[in-house]
């Protein structure tokens, strides 16, 4: 009788989200990192949709843009860990059919908290616009870099 187990193996997973848990320093690159992506996104993006008094939008909207990014972005990492971990499917990050949803699952959230929670006193076409432009534009991309490329 042949008994074999898939083995679950953590260094098969996506980088960002098991990178940032092994080696928890990378938070000091990855954090800041972000917040400079979504300040240059939101800065291009009132420029480019002419919105009025930039620097108090600006003040008033980035902490909870980052934060519901990064917010985000674990919650899509927690759906591919929870797969891994309860059903043992697939190699993480190397098949599309599981980075995939995670990915847009991220950007869905990112586009629902900004339009629903950061921006709900704003205008509704500008908000729906600023709110795609961070789903699209913020979405973690770098879940469909293959895990295998890191090992």
């Amino acid at each position: 009788m042949n008994n074999t187990k898939k083995d679950v193996k953590l260094y098969n997973v996506l980088f960002p989200f098991w990178m940032l848990l092994l080696f928890p320093q990378v938070w000091l690159i990855v954090l800041p990192e972000n917040f400079i992506i979504d300040s240059l996104v939101l800065i291009i993006s009132m420029l480019a949709l002419k919105i009025p008094r930039k620097k108090q939008f600006y003040k008033h909207h980035i902490l909870k843009i980052y934060g519901f990014g990064i917010l985000s972005d674990i919650i899509g990492s927690a759906y591919m860990f929870l797969l891994m971990w309860a059903f043992e499917v697939g190699s993480m990050g190397d098949e599309l059919y599981l980075t995939l949803p995670a990915l847009f699952i991220s950007a869905v959230l990112i586009f629902i908290l900004n339009y629903f929670v950061t921006l709900k006193k704003t205008d509704k076409i500008l908000r729906f616009k600023l709110s795609l432009i961070f789903a699209i534009i913020t979405a973690p991309y770098t879940f469909l870099i293959p895990s295998s490329w890191l090992y």
